[in-house]
């Protein structure tokens, strides 16, 4: 059911005040039911470290933030105890609930789901790692049970954590998915180890002392340093590769919203056929760069109206190869490149790569589809399914995975290119299923 842009935002408003009000309760009810912090200080300490964490989060990738509090969290649990554990790190998380964004913003609806959201996955997480503290005192030899806990309550942390962002980002943005859950496994194991690594902090501080203290806000800080060192690294590269972009788009007008469409297309079908987060940013950066290698082409060739001839596709690839050889010089473009590459190979033929890398032939697929579903000079679009038919005629060297793959994720997004086709939806929605019945 499509929602219409006024009922998405009473929507968001309703969710924002539903997880709020639950967040509220589960505070409320730990601070009843359980022991609130007895050594204030100590909480003070930690909570202003938890609040300055979240609102240094970062951008570790594309719509994913994150921060190293649950490493303060962890500690602050171990430190308070058992009994005060949960009840602690829910007063943590509600005070973590603005963010200097949303003050600036004067928004409300953000903060009070962050609020909610905070509060009810911190707690969840606690409430399963204090089962493993012990009751009446921490020792060495309790370590590998503390270690066990923090690692499984991290994971529920961070699995309803997921769960709540990705419901509100669904809801709110129009067309706008999460990764999923099973592709941002490296996320996930971050996650973990803060927590772990937050945990033994806190075992330490009981097993020295006070007087280690220092080195805990040390640990965070470094913690911090690695995740906004690692964001910086990537907007950096980001705007490299959007700033080639931008400069073969200013040659080749077809090329402007080219690679972004193409980027679309390789996201979706890697998303459908469970990809790492890693692997689909790798994807998405290939896809953007697919094009930069144009550059190289002769301006004769690269503006000629109507299909180039069989030896001047072959002198345009020769071109194209000096370009992607500078490019794959650069460290953290060579993975991209590489998969360019294989995919220029993989559609050049009559020896494609064999076997082609999957990003390859994703990356083919996408850059194939869209070709045929866009005007050209020298010919029209064609609908959805002729385009679909003709990547079938492709199918063994892009491989019916990825062709599935692909129908399946425009099909279940309802998405439609081409030339108007009223038929071509439904007909890709009977292929999937039959296909589905066969398998």
């Amino acid at each position: 059911m499509t929602l219409t842009t006024r009922a998405r935002k009473r929507a968001a408003a309703l969710l924002s005040i539903g997880v709020g009000a639950a967040g509220l309760g589960a505070v409320l009810a730990l601070l009843a039911l359980g022991t609130p912090p007895r050594q204030w200080w100590m909480w003070g300490l930690l909570a202003t470290a938890f609040v300055a964490l979240e609102f240094a989060a970062v951008e570790i990738s594309e719509r994913i933030r994150i921060s190293s509090s649950l490493m303060v969290a962890f500690t602050a649990a171990v430190v308070l105890g058992r009994d005060q554990a949960a009840p602690a790190v829910a007063l943590m998380a509600a005070v973590a609930m603005l963010q200097p964004a949303d003050i600036a913003g004067r928004r409300w609806q953000q903060p009070l789901f962050n609020f909610g959201q905070l509060v009810l996955s911190a707690s969840a997480g606690i409430l399963v790692f204090a089962l493993f503290l012990p009751s009446d005192g921490l020792s060495t030899s309790d370590l590998p049970l503390v270690v066990l806990g923090a690692a499984l309550g991290a994971g529920v942390y961070d699995y309803l954590n997921y769960q709540l962002v990705a419901g509100f980002v669904r809801l709110v943005y129009a067309g706008r998915e999460m990764p999923s859950w099973t592709s941002l496994m490296g996320t996930h194991a971050a996650l973990a180890l803060l927590a772990v690594l937050g945990a033994l902090l806190g075992a330490a501080y009981l097993l020295v002392g006070p007087i280690i203290t220092p080195l805990i806000l040390a640990t965070y800080v470094v913690g911090h340093v690695g995740f906004s060192t690692n964001a910086r690294l990537r907007q950096a590269h980001e705007s490299t590769v959007r700033g080639l972009v931008k400069v073969v788009e200013a040659l080749d007008p077809y090329t402007k919203g080219h690679t972004e469409r193409v980027a679309h297309f390789c996201h979706i079908m890697a998303e459908e056929m469970g990809l790492t987060w890693e692997r689909m940013e790798r994807l998405r950066w290939a896809a953007l760069l697919h094009d930069v290698s144009k550059l190289a082409v002769p301006a004769e060739l690269a503006r000629r109206e109507g299909e180039l001839s069989r030896a001047e596709t072959e002198e345009a690839v020769r071109h194209r190869r000096v370009v992607d050889g500078v490019l794959a010089d650069v460290g953290f473009l060579r993975p991209m490149v590489e998969i360019t590459m294989a995919s220029q190979a993989l559609l050049a033929g009559p020896e494609p790569w064999r076997p082609a890398r999957l990003e390859a032939r994703i990356l083919a697929a996408a850059d194939l589809f869209d070709m045929r579903t866009t005007t050209r000079s020298y010919r029209e679009a064609v609908t959805q399914a002729e385009a679909f038919a003709a990547l079938r005629a492709h199918e063994s060297l892009l491989g019916a995975d990825v062709l599935d793959a692909f129908e399946a994720a425009v099909v279940r997004r309802g998405e439609v290119y081409g030339l108007p086709d009223e038929e071509s939806a439904e007909r890709l929605a009977r292929q999937v299923r039959e296909r589905a019945i066969r398998a």
